[in-house]
């Protein structure tokens, strides 16, 4: 199946992209206590027949820019298609410097780490078809 085709079955909810601090110092808003806006910068989609490809989020349909509202606990992003998501945050919390964001929508599994250090943002969805994982950075908003 195609890539594209994968991305049109897994571009429902902010969930699909992707559709997002104990011990350490972290550096101010990176620990849970602000909004991060979170910018994607290489995404790698893998199948479940074990085919992997890479590419920017454009080609996934995947929002490039994510908004983790902290008070809401939700993820916001656009979908390059235009598509307006709004995602639920199940966990949110700081372990070993980082911060630590869980989801489940659309029987998809998604995790979000935030280096509180440097902002470096590793990102992982996971579904029947395809999987994702995104990297970027976040910074407080």
């Amino acid at each position: 199946m195609q890539y594209a085709k994968l991305a049109g079955l897994c571009a429902t909810g902010v969930a699909t992209v992707m559709c997002l601090v104990s011990g350490a110092a972290t550096a101010a808003g990176l620990d849970g206590t602000s909004n991060l806006i979170c910018a994607t910068a290489a995404v790698i989609a893998c199948t479940e027949t074990g085919g992997c490809q890479q590419g920017p989020a454009r080609n996934y349909d995947l929002p490039q820019f994510m908004v983790l509202d902290v008070e809401q606990k939700i993820v916001r992003g656009t979908h390059f298609s235009g598509a307006k998501e709004v995602s639920p945050v199940n966990n949110m919390e700081v372990s070993g410097g980082h911060l630590i964001v869980q989801g489940v929508e659309l029987g998809r599994g998604l995790a979000l780490t935030v280096d509180g250090a440097t902002g470096a943002m590793k990102a992982s969805v996971v579904g029947d078809e395809v999987s994702f994982m995104l990297y970027g950075a976040c910074t407080p908003i």
